[in-house]
């Protein structure tokens, strides 16, 4: 049997020497004509050197790419919807460099018959040791043995650096939502997730954990400072009301007692840091995830009422 085809989606704005990093380990690791699969670099608009870094990979068969204009995440990878003609559609950082068993992985895992989602670990590559109150195991991502997702995680899904999405059901759900994601330089999440609730809707438990899938993602220096993690939380808390299961009331209920909880054990957590300096990692994003929870209530409750 033919194993189905693939289109490796690499959505990049104004990180030309970091997709040129991405793309050298890409091609080192898949090799110059992987039977059945396509790199697609979508460039989101840069103003960088990015078209001349995909320009100077002109002799890669594997390789070519697409643009689109409008700042987003979410519609760039929309625009690698359109654009592929492949079964699958596998979203991959431009930051991400893949493990060695990550090619053969995919190809097993998206040749299972009924899967629609398909996700692998995803390991930090630190750009500097992380300071001593930073718990590296904030930005490790994984999600237990091999085979479909349980319980809750079904609905959160995967994350979206390392995540294979079945094309013609993601095309049926409406691809992802414009309104979550990063946009340019501004922090946005929860994409993911919300698309993985919308499949479950459509599919139910379509999912598949591929633990030989990993890539290792680069974190900068930047992205370890109390204001970066406190930031990022409270963005993750605004947006959880959205994409939380049920319907609108629900969401925001749910959010509202997810915000109390992560308040209070924020706050519980707050003491420990004097003996224990990742107490204080995990009661900073606590703390802010409930800020940004209750914040999305806020804004979820008025809109009902208009």
């Amino acid at each position: 049997m033919t194993p189905p085809t693939v289109t490796v989606a690499v959505c990049t704005r104004d990180r030309a020497a970091i997709l040129a990093e991405t793309l050298a380990h890409l091609r080192a690791t898949i090799g110059e004509a992987p039977p059945g699969i396509e790199v697609l670099v979508v460039d989101n608009g840069s103003a960088d050197a990015t078209p001349a870094v995909v320009a100077g990979l002109a002799d890669w068969p594997a390789l070519r790419s697409v643009e689109e204009p409008t700042p987003g995440l979410s519609g760039a990878r929309n625009r690698a919807l359109r654009a592929s003609s492949a079964e699958w559609v596998h979203y991959l950082d431009d930051d991400a460099f893949v493990w060695p068993t990550w090619l053969d992985a995919l190809r097993d895992a998206v040749a299972r018959p009924g899967v629609v989602l398909v996700g692998g670990p995803i390991e930090p590559r630190f750009e500097a040791a992380p300071p001593a109150w930073f718990d590296p195991a904030s930005v490790r991502r994984t999600f237990g043995a091999e085979g479909p997702l349980s319980g809750a995680a079904v609905r959160e899904g995967f994350s979206g650096g390392n995540l294979a999405v079945r094309r013609d059901a993601l095309a049926a759900v409406g691809g992802f939502d414009v309104g979550l994601g990063m946009v340019a330089g501004t922090l946005g999440l929860g994409e993911e997730t919300e698309l993985a609730g919308r499949l479950v809707d459509r599919f139910g438990n379509a999912t598949w954990h591929a633990p030989r899938m990993g890539v290792d993602h680069l974190e900068p220096a930047q992205k370890q400072t109390p204001r970066y993690v406190a930031r990022r939380a409270f963005v993750n808390g605004r947006q959880a009301w959205r994409y939380a299961g049920g319907g609108r009331g629900r969401k925001a209920g749910f959010s509202a007692l997810k915000a109390a909880k992560q308040m209070a054990t924020g706050l519980a957590r707050l003491p420990l840091a004097v003996v224990r300096p990742r107490a204080f990692h995990h009661a900073l994003r606590g703390l802010a995830t409930g800020a940004g929870a209750a914040v999305g209530v806020g804004r979820a409750l008025r809109e009902r009422a208009r």
